[in-house]
């Protein structure tokens, strides 16, 4: 009931004007994928009809963009025409004409850039993701779409055949999940360095995560993600942003609930230059390249980051008992008993952690969690959602900026804790990139974390 009053509210106030809203017979995909594309090549087509089948039938939503920074007016051309003159048979469901891209897999091309013009560059692929996803919520509510998971990836993922089958083995309750996925070389071997090392990097932010046994462990790829329509509902969209719209939506969505970190078949995307976001993995790859020697680059958190983020959140039952005392103390009495086997975090470390608190206004919020909560798990509960994601990250820019640098892969290795998880003999193939000590050492990690994480 709750999700059905979201969806309705979410339908009245908050999705885009102009939506094409149709009434349905009955329930004609059991599930919709939602695919932002800008600049993508014609053979985007091909890839789309290899959508892997599932129980029941797909709608794939493609929404066409162009940010109005780009004043090619021919931006999308070739993949526009593409579609129209792709002797794809058309099918008419109820009153909705589709593309057929496969037995399983209807295509419904919404021309956004057509309709409304250039989207406004501070918007960009959020505006295109909400866009697509507010249409698949109409259709839903119309009676079209009759699944209860909302899709997302980008028009490089090359989805493996377990991809719907993936969701089955999802939490209970999951208010969202992410996918397995990995980056595959293409021809350019300075982009497959920097891509993999970026890869890396993202890994090791969640498995630091982990380490602290943060509730906002898990990966922020707007390619590799699946909503429940109503969460989506009550976190209002994606918001329209020209990056990052993948990370605050999830942020939210933590707040409703757990976010399922699936198993399986990576999604494949491709080790590709790009300038389609202003930030993200196409600027972030474009800076590691531009590097004199990309594996030397300071690209990791320091490890000591996330033991301070341990102590803050293990001090957190004491915190609800013990108002009047202060969290330098509390650190310090968990450091001395060596709580969960973590090596006593240092005083200078206590300090930082301390300060970063601080400026971050943890009395006040403190505060509030005592005032809202009648046990320690409501108040740990009221912490989280004061210390979310976006908190965290804030928490550990601030102990980078207070005097724990980034570090390189290589300076890992010196550093405790280790975040990694142990590696084995990876498969690297005859791929000349490995014969590069540094390549191998890379591959091989992300071969471990994989493994860790039951990726394939």
């Amino acid at each position: 009931m709750r999700d059905q009053v979201a969806l309705h509210r979410y339908l009245q106030r908050h999705t885009e004007p102009g939506l094409p809203v149709y009434s349905f017979t009955r329930p004609h995909w059991q599930r919709v994928l939602v695919i932002p594309a800008y600049r993508e090549a014609p053979a985007l087509l091909e890839q789309l009809a290899r959508v892997p089948p599932g129980a029941g039938s797909t709608l794939v939503i493609l929404v066409l963009n162009r940010p109005d920074s780009d004043s090619d007016p021919l931006a999308n051309a070739d993949l526009r025409d593409a579609v129209a003159q792709s002797g794809l048979p058309q099918a008419t469901r109820d009153s909705v004409s589709v593309y057929c891209l496969n037995p399983t897999t209807d295509l419904y091309l919404y021309d956004l850039e057509m309709l409304s013009g250039p989207t406004a560059q501070s918007q960009g692929v959020g505006l295109a993701r909400k866009t697509g996803c507010d249409l698949a919520l109409h259709w839903k509510q119309a009676g079209g779409i009759g699944g209860e998971w909302l899709y997302s990836t980008d028009a490089d993922a090359i989805l493996p055949q377990d991809f719907f089958a993936q969701l089955d083995d999802a939490l209970p309750g999951a208010v969202a999940a992410v996918f397995p996925f990995r980056h595959m070389p293409g021809a350019d071997k300075a982009c497959n360095t920097a891509t993999a090392l970026y890869e890396l990097r993202l890994h090791h932010y969640v498995l630091g995560l982990e380490y602290a046994r943060s509730p906002y462990a898990f990966h922020t790829l707007g390619s590799a993600l699946a909503i429940r329509f109503g969460a989506y509902a009550h976190a209002h969209g994606f918001p329209k942003r020209a990056g990052a719209e993948d990370f605050y939506l999830l942020n939210k969505l933590a707040k409703l609930g757990p976010v399922a970190h699936l198993q399986g078949r990576c999604i494949e995307l491709q080790s590709r230059r790009s300038t389609r976001v202003p930030f993200g993995t196409g600027p972030a790859v474009a800076a590691i390249m531009a590097a004199e020697n990309p594996h030397d680059t300071a690209l990791f958190y320091h490890p000591q980051c996330f033991e301070a983020l341990a102590a803050v959140l293990a001090i957190l039952p004491a915190l609800a008992e013990n108002p009047g005392q202060d969290i330098d103390s509390l650190m310090r009495e968990l450091g001395e008993v060596e709580k969960r086997g973590q090596t006593p975090i240092s005083a200078v470390t206590r300090q930082k952690a301390t300060a970063a608190l601080t400026g971050l206004g943890i009395a006040a919020a403190l505060d509030h969690c005592r005032r809202q909560a009648n046990s320690s798990a409501q108040f740990s509960r009221q912490f989280h959602q004061w210390f979310d994601g976006f908190r965290t990250l804030k928490f550990i820019h601030a102990l980078r900026d207070g005097g724990l640098p980034l570090c390189s892969l290589a300076e890992l290795d010196d550093v405790e804790p280790s975040l990694w998880p142990s590696t084995r003999e990876a498969d690297l193939g005859s791929d000349p990139d490995y014969s590069d000590p540094n390549s191998s050492k890379v591959e091989a990690l992300r071969q471990a974390v994989r493994d860790h994480w039951h990726w394939r």
